[in-house]
Parts: C-alpha cells; structure tokens; sequence
C-alpha cells in the first residue's frame, strides 16, 4: 500500500511541476534597469572542479554510498575541497554570471551521496529590487523546474532546458528540476549587501583593534581555534576566507575515536571532549563569530573532531558563515545564555552531522538559516548538565534531511525543555525511513526521558516531501512510565508524506502527551481532528 501512495504522489508531483512550468509567462522582464549586484566568490586555490580533481561526478559521490563500511562512507579526503565548481549549473544574472559551487551531501532513499549546487548574491535592501536568474546546464537535460519554499511565491520556467525565475526579496529560494528529483538540487541565497570594512572598523571603534580578528580572503589551514575565558571578541571572515581543518588522527573505527586524547582539551570545554573541536569556544562572554567566510572540516575523518562548539558562553552572535562536512555535530550550544545565530548554511554528508543542535541553553534565536545534512538539523536536546533548555526560536530557517530529522526535540531529554518555537519555517525533502518511531520532519521524541517536555510549538510551516513520517510525537523509550510531553502545538502546518503522523506515548498506560492540531492539513487534506490529548490511563498512540 505505501508504495502505491508513493507512485500515487511522484504522478502527483511530476505533473504539478510540468503545469507550473507550462504556465508561467513566457518572458520575465528585469523589473529595475539599474540593479546592482555582488556574488559570492571563493579563492580559485580553494575552490577547483570534480574534472580538476580528476573525477567524475559518480566516482566522487560513491564515497558517500551507505554499501561501504561506516567510517568508509563518513571518512575525510583531501584531493578537492567540501566546496567545489558545481559540475552540473552555470548561472547569470542580467549577462552577469554568478558563481555556482556545490558540496557534497547525502540522499537516504536511495543510500547514495549527491551533490547541492548553490550561490549567493548580495543586494541593497534599502531600495526595491528585481532581477532574473537564469540556470543552464552542459550536463543535466533540465525540463522543468520548481522553487521552494512555496510560500516565497516563486515561478520558475523551463524553455528549451533553460530556467529562468525572478526574484524580488531577500531569502533562501531552493530549485528542483526534472519531476522534483532530489539529485540535482540548487540553493540561490539572496542577502543584504555589506560594506565589509565598515562593519569590521565599527567592531575595532566598539572593541578595540586587539580584540578583533580579522580572517581574509583566501586559504587558512588550521588544527584548531581555541578561545577560553574571553569577553568581547570579534572573529571576522571576510568574504572569500576559506577556512580548512587540517587532518590528524585516522579514525577507522570506534577504538580510534577513544584513543587519541589532545592535552588540555578536556578543560577547555564543558562536554567532556578529549580532543578539541575545530572551533572551540568556553567560558566566554559577547562573542561574535561572523563573515562571509567558510569552514571546512572535509579532510577530517569521521569524529575526529566536532564543528563549532560554545559551552559556558553568554552573549554570544554567528551569522553568515557556511559550515562544511563537520565530522560530528557541526554548530553546538551547549550551557549558553542569550545566542542569536542568523544567516548560517550548515551542508555535510556525514551521519553525525547534525547541523543547529541547541543544548541546555536558554533564550536562543535561530534565524534565516539553512541545512541540509546526514542527520538531525534544527534540533534542541537536553543533555546531561546544570541546566534545561528554555526559551528558543527557530523561524525563517528551510531544512532538507537527508538521514534523520529536520525540527524538533530529538533524543536527550535529561533536563526540562519548555518554551521552544519552530515558526515560519520550511522542509524540502526529508528521506530517511529506517526507523520510522523515531525520525520525522517535526517531531518531539524523547530518547533519553529523566526530565520534562512542556510548551513546544510548531507554527507555519511546510513540509514538501516526507519519505515517512511528517510529525512524530513521541516516547521512545518503552521501559519509561510517568513521562510528561505537555502542550505541543502544531498550527498552520501542510505537508506531503508517505506515511500517517503520529502521537504515541509508548504504551504504558503511564505517560501524558498533549497535542492540539490546528489547521493541519495532510496530503492536500485537512486533519479534522482537534485537541489529541492523551492522559495517564488512557490509550497511548494515535496515527492519522
């Protein structure tokens, strides 16, 4: 039956791409004649060709083929960077070509890796702007095409295999061509244009010269970045700083990752890691961590380090950067107050790759952020420490999941967690299926359950496509009794998905889980029910 809907939706899909592309107009005119643009561009050391590297597109993303053994699959390499010439769009803008780039990542339906092609522009959003992009392809026939999320309002046409789309804010706009295929992915990012050197002399007139480091444009190799005990730092990476782990420690197996024990590293964070992480930062105070640069962890084997990582930290701002093939967890708030995180793209096609993971933290803004990753995205936990979590918003942030879950409460639930928003948010695709109580798009599912869950809210959003399930309500662990998930709300919520939603309380008889669903429409079809409410006593699962 799943795989009859299945069919049922990709004939569904197929055909509202071809009429999407039939009906647009025929021409879209450049609305502003003096419109001015820059593109974001990395330094041509850094930034070669699969051809360059001397492989084709297939050999390169074999190595991320789920048949090879774990660490072969997650392992580092180092004979091209994690960004690389995109072998499969060229772009323009008004006669301009834009740079298309492109990482590796990894599709879970069919276990193979893929390849995210992407650019990013920079407009003056003190004045109205419109403009075209225009994607070509030498190697991908191209028939039609979508842009997602839906809400932007965004037509694409499709003529004689070019693309075109006009676009006239700001924002994250994701295309998918020939029936919404997942292989061929393409990101524009659009953002407010910056005068870099103004921006970093206001930081040395507020700071002081000494407490800003500035990153420039080109190649940096590192071990590592470790700040302890600092206030009022700034670390700037100007556009086109290409920041590059350097490789250490082969990890080939689960005894590797134990073996190897950097001094000094154990102090100087407050998650227990014996080997620092790439970016490290603790017991800090106003930290800004921003740029138009990139950090990428590609050489690195699986674990052999975490991404960023702020314990102990208050006051902190990331915005702007890109995070690449983090061999483990790639942005981490751990036991911070008050972390405003905003325009950050986090890829990577690494299981353990999870891209926005706020732990035991409180008043926490995401914002305008974008992740496509082999794990969990935008994720909150509640791990083992001195305090919950409380008080987080994730809004404006677009998630493709390629393994586990896109937004919610996920596994650790050692503490309380309350008070935590998903609004205005948006799901590519999500595919992973393998174990299907236990991932979803939107979920709250407590693996771990020593402390509480109350007041999640799931809040105008779109899920394009679910391999299983789109929500998932959840206590994991079967053994639990007297376990509370209290006032989640999903409202405004769309979604297409193969399998039924789901509310289950583990079967006990014991737990409290409190739904309310409001305006949720599944597969084109409103859920009519309101208020799932299960209490102690009562049954405890509930699909629809």
């Amino acid at each position: 039956m799943q795989g009859l809907v299945k069919f049922i939706y990709t004939i569904i899909t197929t055909v509202s791409v071809f009429l999407a592309s039939v009906f647009v107009p025929a021409e879209i005119k450049l609305m502003t004649e003096n419109f001015y643009f820059t593109s974001l561009q990395y330094p041509e050391e850094a930034v070669i060709s699969l051809e360059e590297a001397g492989l084709t597109p297939n050999e390169f993303t074999y190595r991320a083929d789920a048949e090879h053994e774990e660490y072969v699959q997650s392992g580092g390499y180092d004979d091209i960077g994690g960004v690389f010439i995109s072998p499969y769009f060229t772009a323009n803008i008004g006669e301009t070509d834009v740079p298309v780039y492109a990482s590796m990542v990894f599709n879970r339906s069919e276990n193979t890796g893929a390849i995210h092609s992407f650019s990013e522009v920079y407009v003056d959003i003190d004045s109205d702007f419109s403009f075209n992009i225009v994607l070509e392809s030498d190697t991908v026939k191209l028939r039609n095409a979508i842009v997602l999320p839906e809400k932007l309002g965004v037509k694409a046409e499709c003529k004689k295999g070019v693309v075109t789309a006009s676009i006239s804010e700001t924002g994250i706009y994701t295309f998918l061509f020939n029936g919404a295929k997942q292989h061929y992915g393409y990101t524009l990012f659009v953002r407010e244009k910056v005068d870099e050197e103004a921006e970093i002399r206001e930081y040395i007139e507020k700071y002081g010269e000494e407490n800003v480091i500035v990153v420039e444009k080109g190649v940096h190799n590192l071990d590592y970045f470790n700040m302890v005990g600092k206030e009022n730092q700034v670390i700037y990476l100007k556009e086109g700083a290409y920041v590059t782990a350097n490789h250490h420690y082969d990890i080939t197996c689960l005894e590797d990752e134990q073996k190897y024990v950097e001094e000094g590293a154990s102090t100087d964070n407050a998650i227990g890691l014996t080997r620092y992480p790439f970016i490290n930062f603790y017991n800090c105070k106003n930290i800004t961590l921003t740029g138009r640069g990139v950090i990428d962890m590609t050489r690195l084997d699986r674990r052999e380090r975490r991404g960023v990582v702020f314990t102990d930290c208050e006051d902190i701002s990331i915005s702007d950067i890109k995070i690449i093939n983090a061999p483990e967890w790639s942005l981490i708030n751990y036991c911070c107050r008050n972390v405003n995180i905003e325009n950050v793209d986090i890829l990577g096609y690494r299981g353990n790759c999870d891209a926005f993971a706020i732990c035991n933290s409180e008043n926490v803004l995401v914002d305008n952020c974008f992740a496509r990753t082999a794990d969990d995205e935008f994720e909150v936990k509640a791990l083992g420490g001195k305090m919950g979590t409380k008080n987080v918003t994730f809004q404006n942030c677009v998630a493709w999941g390629g393994y586990a879950r896109c937004f919610g409460v996920t596994g650790e639930v050692c503490k309380s967690i309350s008070d935590i928003t998903f609004r205005d948010c948006a799901v590519i695709y999500r595919d992973g299926i393998w174990d299907n109580d236990r991932i979803g798009s939107l979920v709250v599912v407590a693996e771990q359950c020593e402390g509480s869950i109350d007041g999640i809210t799931f809040e105008n959003i779109e899920v394009f496509r679910d391999e299983g399930r789109a929500i998932l309500v959840k206590v994991y662990d079967e053994e639990k009794e007297n376990f509370k998930i209290e006032n989640v709300q999903f409202r405004n919520i769309s979604y297409t998905s193969y399998m039924p939603s789901k509310i289950d309380g583990n079967g006990s008889g014991t737990n409290t889980v409190n739904v309310d669903l409001e305006n949720v429409t599944a597969n084109g079809k409103l859920v009519k029910r309101k208020g799932l409410r299960f209490e102690i006593g009562k049954n405890c699962a509930v699909e629809f």
